[in-house]
């Protein structure tokens, strides 16, 4: 097991498994994405009166589906993207090459822990990882079931006051019911790419520029990945 003071940001081991492309749209985009749904959510429920602190994170949850989904088919065109828009029980996930990638809230600060927490009975994941320990959690509480392959989990953490706070990328193990990350096979995200680039419109709505992320991290996408473009 690897206990989270032991994490490094190497991820030679990511690239092995899925891919240099893949391995560099999650690690460069996917926090750029969860900026953006911090965002646009605490906007519009700044906006109004009438959403409570549940309502605020299931409007990030849709908007995170949304805005990475779309990014994700952009620019890892061979990936199959799943939302909860496309039926009911459909959980948020991201296939390709036997992988699913499935972004997972732990907790709301930077500081708390992000391995050996405790997993409920019906959460996704407890579902998925302990199939003999518990029910598939589609049967549980309505949760949405995860489609079969080697997981990954897109771990955050983040408020609706301090935005995003923390995202590692890790395959989850589950050790005396508590989530872990197999050993070696974790990394620590950068919560600087996509901090200060999403701007504004002139409503004041969150703008999600990937060409201007890109050019401030001095790459060219279609110059790394000439193969496929961007699909």
């Amino acid at each position: 097991m690897l206990d989270e003071d032991t994490a490094r940001p190497e991820g030679d081991w990511l690239a092995r498994q899925v891919g240099e492309r893949a391995a560099f749209v999650l690690t460069t985009y996917a926090v750029p994405c969860l900026h953006f749904a911090h965002a646009e959510a605490a906007r519009l429920f700044d906006a109004t009166d009438y959403l409570n602190a549940t309502a605020y994170g299931q409007l990030r949850y849709h908007i995170l589906c949304e805005v990475l989904g779309r990014v994700i088919e952009q620019r890892l065109p061979a990936a199959d993207v799943h939302r909860p828009s496309d039926r009911i029980g459909t959980a948020f996930t991201v296939e390709f090459g036997g992988r699913v990638v499935y972004p997972y809230k732990y907790s709301e600060g930077g500081a708390d822990p992000y391995a050996g927490f405790r997993l409920a009975d019906d959460d996704a994941l407890k579902g998925r990882l302990a199939p003999g320990d518990a029910p598939r959690q589609g049967i549980l509480a309505g949760m949405p079931e995860l489609p079969p392959g080697e997981l990954l989990v897109l771990a955050w953490a983040g408020n609706h006051h301090e935005g995003l706070t923390r995202a590692v990328l890790g395959v989850p193990v589950l050790h005396a019911g508590r989530l872990r990350w197999a050993h070696g096979h974790v990394l620590e995200l950068d919560l600087r790419i996509g901090q200060d680039h999403t701007g504004r419109d002139e409503q004041g709505r969150p703008i999600l520029d990937l060409d201007r992320i890109d050019a401030e991290l001095g790459i060219d996408f279609d110059a790394m990945f000439p193969r496929l473009g961007r699909g």
